[in-house]
């Protein structure tokens, strides 16, 4: 059984279900229905043509859910595979699910909803501590894969800095090529992976992550990434049928001191 609040507009049954339990297959979203297998505000639904309203309870019985793929794990952090189209905290999320096999899991990044790849976990308190300071310090590299649309003009791997500001009102990231008040600065480094037939796939790495971040320099450097609406074009994304952003985390990478508990990490490389 789950169970969860839905907060949304006044939507059919079926769609609130989609969005609520992102973790159940829409096969047994619909499996579920015909077997009355789902409450709103603790009464079954009897049909499946149902509106619900924001505020209402709404509870699944499903017989299965989609697996979650664990990457790695030992007694004091993990990490999994987040698929696209899954937000990585709140109500519903990734952590949700993660957190249903896992209750002490804290989740210590986040990725976007569109995003796909690693997501780590910690399981303790003191492990939690020293990632938290390894991610300040820039100790844990991570590393993603991104198609951009056009092929830029390098040869080897290349470092990108700007200065970076976040617009909260808007949910989306301003850059400037030099300094400004309220700016800080962001790096990337790049190298081309592999050319396509409208672009390339670009291996990226970076040490400290900010909301967007390898969107918004891509895209302010020239080249955006497919799928990606907010920084990109959605009539070139709509012309080659791209919906979802062409954003992978691949892997991570840990540094931490040579005396640290954790640094038996540092010989581990987590990818999908």
């Amino acid at each position: 059984m789950i169970e969860r609040l839905y907060g949304g507009a006044d939507k059919p049954i079926r769609k609130v279900l989609s969005e609520l339990f992102p973790e159940v297959p829409y096969s047994e979203i619909c499996a579920a229905l015909r077997r009355k297998d789902v409450k709103v505000d603790r009464k079954r639904v009897s049909s499946d043509s149902m509106v619900v309203s924001s505020g209402s309870t709404v509870t699944i019985y499903p017989k299965k859910v989609k697996e979650i793929k664990f990457l790695y794990e030992d007694d004091q952090v993990f990490a999994c595979y987040k698929p696209k189209g899954i937000q990585s905290e709140g109500s519903p999320s990734f952590e949700e699910s993660v957190r249903c096999l896992r209750p002490d899991a804290r989740l210590m990044h986040r990725l976007d909803t569109n995003t796909d790849g690693v997501l780590l976990f910690t399981k303790t308190p003191s492990a939690y501590s020293a990632v938290f300071d390894a991610m300040k310090e820039g100790r844990i590299t991570k590393y993603y894969d991104a198609e951009v649309y056009g092929v830029p003009p390098v040869s080897k791997p290349t470092e990108l800095r700007y200065y970076y500001k976040k617009d909260s009102e808007k949910g989306r990231a301003i850059l400037s090529e030099s300094p400004k008040s309220g700016f800080l600065p962001v790096s990337l480094r790049f190298d081309i992976k592999k050319r396509t037939p409208n672009g390339a796939i670009l291996s990226v790495e970076i040490h400290k992550g900010k909301m967007h971040q390898i969107r918004a320099m891509l895209a302010f450097y020239g080249y955006f990434i497919l799928g990606d609406g907010k920084y990109g074009s959605d009539e070139i994304n709509r012309a080659l049928g791209v919906t979802k952003t062409r954003l992978t985390a691949s892997a991570i990478k840990f540094s931490f001191p040579s005396d640290s508990p954790f640094a038996y990490l540092n010989e581990i490389t987590i990818s999908i």
